[in-house]
């Protein structure tokens, strides 16, 4: 299939923390479906490399370093993105940084770190994105990676389950305020082998494994399986709402 026939086939989308995991996936398959590609992340080296893989496949695409919890920057990311493509319609709020820690052993500076890009950056995203896609008359599509920390706590993670928590809670209020024309939902991704799981033990993998129907864990392709569906036409009737993609692992813990 030819890229200007895809699901997203002429549309500009920014993906934030698009340098690895989730985000390097989304990018590559959003582009692969036609969709021009901004890559937003503080990793430059490797936020390029996605880039240049893009354009060498015969894709658009453009680097930005941006932290997401700072709003110069989001601002930055968005009007450079649309002085490059010429508009916005998909924006994939995808970044995170955390540290595992319980409320008595978590400084507050990471604390401060873990909302600020995990939850005040889809405030700053939604901020500065809606005008920019409003301005088209075509709409647009916000997704937004949350967990299922979301709604199932797991010890020790106190920042990163408020964080995605309150992600769910935003994407209802800006599904509500903006809609018709701006659709806004979230995912809800289970154990996900990204860059994050490098640390994690055979042992501790194969936990996961055996929780979950599935008897595996996702891929990050999995997730930007489910990023592609929620950003294309074929949602658009589907709005302020979570899509679990997690292998069945709430189904035993809910």
């Amino acid at each position: 299939m030819n890229a200007s026939d895809g699901r997203v086939a002429g549309k500009v989308a920014i993906v934030t923390g698009g340098a690895s995991g989730i985000g390097e996936a989304s990018a590559e398959l959003l582009a692969s479906e036609g969709a021009a590609v901004t890559i937003a992340d503080v990793d430059t080296e490797r936020g390029q490399r996605v880039a240049k893989r893009i354009t060498k496949a015969g894709g658009r695409a453009l680097f930005v370093r941006a932290d997401v919890g700072k709003s110069a920057d989001v601002r930055r990311m968005v009007e450079r993105t649309t002085k490059a493509f010429g508009r916005l319609d998909i924006l994939l709020n995808n970044a995170i940084s955390f540290k595992i820690a319980s409320a008595v052993d978590l400084d507050e500076k990471a604390w401060d770190n873990t909302l600020a890009v995990g939850l005040k950056s889809v405030f700053l995203g939604a901020k500065y994105a809606i005008p920019a896609m409003r301005s088209t008359k075509d709409g647009g599509a916000i997704v937004n990676i949350s967990s299922v920390h979301a709604v199932v706590s797991f010890a020790q993670h106190t920042a990163y389950d408020a964080a995605k928590a309150g992600v769910l809670g935003i994407t209802r209020t800006l599904a509500l305020d903006f809609g018709p024309d701006i659709r806004v939902n979230s995912i809800l991704p289970g154990a996900i082998l990204t860059p994050l799981w490098k640390g994690v033990s055979k042992t501790d993998r194969q936990t996961f494994v055996d929780a979950v129907p599935a008897k595996r864990l996702g891929e990050a392709i999995d997730i930007a399986n489910s990023v592609l569906f929620l950003a294309s036409d074929e949602a658009s009737f589907i709005t302020g709402t979570t899509l679990v993609v997690d292998g069945g692992l709430l189904a035993g813990r809910m």
